[in-house]
Order: structure tokens, then C-alpha cells, then sequence
């Protein structure tokens, strides 16, 4: 085996702030599952209300349920994800990626909301649904 000489490189160690020493000592061994299982049920229901209120609009529905889910994301990601203990650099990785999906969302945002035209498809005719949907030319 080879030893490890004083030439090697190694990681640079930044120890804990007191700040996370104290937040990691008052924290229970594991998650409060129950307490984020019952958030998230109780952001799912609101989800599900908003909906049914803002079923004909859909500007504030999309607006509405975009932001719960991010509420929810986030909420998974402080407690599953263990951002909770974070130190400032993960966010300051993290904001950008945020700040993208935002543009993007707001970009395609007046694309799907201020449609004019309907979704439906047409009706067939009647002469297409009796030949069994081939259209003429067809071979």
C-alpha cells in the first residue's frame, strides 16, 4: 500500500457553522413524515377545490395550481431533500435553475391561456362516418 504523501491534494474541509451545529443537535433523528405526509394532503385537497372553482377560467386555474405544486415541490424538497441544513451556496446553485423555469413558464404562458380558438376537434360528416372514416383519395 501506498502512503499518502504531503504532496497530495485534498478537499478543503469548511466546518460547520455554530448556527448548523445547534439546528442539527435540536432536530430529531428522523423527518416529521407524518407532519409533511398531512401537508401535502392538505395542499392536494386545496389543489382539488381551486380546481373545481376556477374550472371555467383558465388564467387563474393554471396560475393557482402552478403555484401549489411549487409550494408542494418545495416543501419535499426542505424536508426529503434535506435543504433544511443547507448552506447558502446550494441555493445560490439552485436560484438560477428557479429563475429559468419562471421565463420559461412565463414565455409559453400567453401561448396556452389566450387561445381564441376552440380544442375541440370537428365533427366528422356524416358521408366520412358511414364509409368508416377513410377519406376520399385515400388508398
Amino acid at each position: 500500500m501506498t502512503e499518502p504523501n504531503d504532496a497530495t491534494p485534498t478537499l478543503p474541509v469548511v466546518p460547520s457553522t455554530p448556527a448548523q451545529v445547534d439546528a442539527a443537535a435540536d432536530v430529531e433523528s428522523h423527518a416529521p413524515y407524518m407532519k409533511v405526509l398531512l401537508g401535502l394532503l392538505v395542499l392536494t385537497i386545496l389543489e382539488y377545490g381551486f380546481a373545481r372553482v376556477f374550472k371555467d377560467s383558465s388564467g387563474p386555474l393554471i396560475f393557482g395550481l402552478v403555484l401549489l405544486a411549487s409550494v408542494k415541490a418545495a416543501l419535499v424538497a426542505w424536508y426529503f431533500m434535506h435543504l433544511k441544513f443547507e448552506r447558502l451556496w446550494v441555493f445560490l446553485v439552485i436560484a438560477p435553475a428557479f429563475v429559468l423555469a419562471l421565463i420559461l413558464t412565463a414565455l409559453l404562458f400567453p401561448d396556452f391561456v389566450m387561445r381564441t380558438e376552440p380544442l375541440d376537434e370537428p365533427e366528422p360528416t356524416a358521408t366520412a362516418a358511414s364509409s368508416g372514416g377513410a377519406t376520399p383519395g385515400a388508398v
